[in-house]
């Protein structure tokens, strides 16, 4: 099976200067994102308008050499396309991050007067057009590309001055107390997410689905995050029958609306399940709480030989195109009929 984890990059000192400090953080709005690879990157930034190479993309995230701000706003948003983050969220955090770079621009230029800017922020590819909204893109695979390694590029040695350094401290201390503030406000039980009031989920203090409400031998896919609502299909395999269902967590502190579908794979082969889970539902998950499909709402007998998987789709509830689908482990019927095998112990 392909990784997303792609070759190991090399560590950036967030001591290292403002620089550093930059690509650190565009490093970690990817790692948020689901950790796409760069080429994914370059393909997504295609399609939402803002096309770079992966390049470009590794480039600005290795803290050698200062991007141009056209690059660092279409890597934010093919990071948050690829994690399918909602168009309000993707607009605050395209406006935050024009105001990081600025913040980087006019402390690289403190540090170095004699630098114009227009030599310090440039870009190897020309500036693209101005991106259209995000729409919901229907994609039923998101096979991770290796990552191919980044082109060797000079590293830029620049001295701050000691007004270089008091705008770096002063705009590192608006950044956390902004950072302190949003954590105030999405602190919710039994874990904390970004919903309405921003646009990503930070892994840190987020609470995945847990598959606790599930009972019995069962097996969940990795969650995935829509509007704050962390999903994951999951599968039970007890008895002579084998039970889907997906699991919706909401880690943020408001209601959120989302739809929902459901499906499984049976050697192979995609079934809906039956009744309106397998059409489709809309439903509201409340600030901290878990809800789970009903559990005799898609149920199968188990057939020797066969391997099964749940499968699931979870959207906003503005979204018109049920996107990227999720998958819970295999599950594997011995020819017995009844002895369920998971991935994982065959």
């Amino acid at each position: 099976m392909a990784s997303n984890q792609g070759r190991q990059e090399s560590p950036i000192d967030p001591e290292g200067g403002p620089l550093a400090l930059f690509a650190l953080e565009l490093r970690q709005l990817r790692e948020r994102c689901g950790r796409p690879t760069y080429r994914q990157l370059a393909t997504w930034s295609a399609k939402v308008g803002s096309p770079y190479s992966d390049t470009t993309f590794s480039t600005a995230a290795r803290g050698h050499t200062p991007p141009s701000r056209e690059v660092v706003l279409a890597f934010v948003r093919a990071c948050l396309a690829y994690a399918r983050t909602g168009r309000q969220q993707t607009a605050r955090a395209v406006g935050e991050w024009t105001a990081r770079w600025e913040a980087l621009e006019a402390e690289l230029n403190a540090g170095d007067a004699a630098q114009p800017s227009s030599a310090l922020f440039t870009s190897s590819e020309p500036a693209p057009s101005p991106a259209p909204p995000l729409r919901p893109v229907a994609r039923e695979d998101r096979t991770a590309e290796p990552l191919e390694p980044p082109s060797a590029t000079p590293a830029v040695s620049r001295a701050p001055s000691r007004r270089g350094k008091q705008v770096l401290a002063t705009v590192l201390g608006l950044v956390a107390l902004c950072g302190l503030v949003l954590v105030a406000r999405h602190i919710a039980a039994p874990g904390s997410a970004v919903a309405d009031s921003d646009y990503m989920v930070e892994a840190s203090v987020a609470t995945p689905p847990t598959s606790a409400g599930l009972g019995g031998n069962n097996r969940c896919g990795r969650p995935r995050y829509v509007d704050g609502v962390a999903w994951t299909p999951c599968t039970r395999a007890d008895g002579a029958k084998l039970v889907f269902a997906v699991q919706m967590t909401n880690t943020g502190p408001d209601p959120v609306t989302v739809k929902a579908k459901l499906a499984y794979v049976r050697a192979a082969v995609a079934h809906n399940c039956p009744g309106v889970w397998g059409r489709g539902v809309e439903l509201t998950v409340a600030p901290g709480k878990t809800v789970t499909s009903p559990l005799a709402e898609c149920t199968v007998d188990k057939l020797p030989a066969t391997a099964f998987q749940a499968k699931a789709w979870v959207i906003a509830s503005n979204d018109y195109s049920w996107g990227y689908r999720e998958m819970s482990q295999t599950v594997h019927v011995q020819p017995d009929g009844r002895t369920a095998l998971w991935a994982d112990e065959s």
